[in-house]
C-alpha cells in the first residue's frame, strides 16, 4: 500500500505529461493546416503573379464573397439567367476580383 502511494503521484505526472503533449502536438497540427499551409499556397500563387484579396483569420474571403453575391443578385435582372455565361452568374465575386485584381497574362 505504501509502494502504491509513491507510485500513483508519478503515474499521474506521466498521464499529465502525455496529455500537454497530444494536446499541443493536435493544436500545432491544426495550425499548420489552418493557417500555415494557406499562407504557403498564398506565397506560391503570388509567386506566379496570381493576386487576390487578403483573407481574414477565421472565415478567409467569406464575408466579402457573400457581400458581392449580395450586392449580384439585388443588381441583376432576372432576364439575363439565360446567359451563357453562366460562372459570372453564379460566382459573381470571380468577375469582381477579376475586375479589381486584373487577369493573369
Amino acid at each position: 500500500m505504501d509502494e502504491m502511494m509513491k507510485v500513483l503521484p508519478l503515474l499521474l505526472r506521466i498521464i499529465f505529461s502525455l496529455a500537454l503533449m497530444g494536446l499541443s502536438g493536435l493544436l500545432f497540427h491544426l495550425y499548420n493546416s489552418v493557417w500555415l499551409k494557406s499562407v504557403r499556397i498564398r506565397k506560391k500563387l503570388q509567386m506566379q503573379g496570381i493576386k487576390g484579396p487578403p483573407p481574414s483569420f477565421l472565415y478567409g474571403n467569406l464575408p466579402e464573397m457573400q457581400k458581392i453575391k449580395f450586392q449580384a443578385t439585388k443588381a441583376s435582372n432576372h432576364a439575363e439567367i439565360l446567359a451563357h455565361d453562366y460562372t459570372s452568374t453564379l460566382f459573381p465575386y470571380y468577375e469582381h476580383w477579376r475586375k479589381e485584381y486584373g487577369m493573369n497574362d
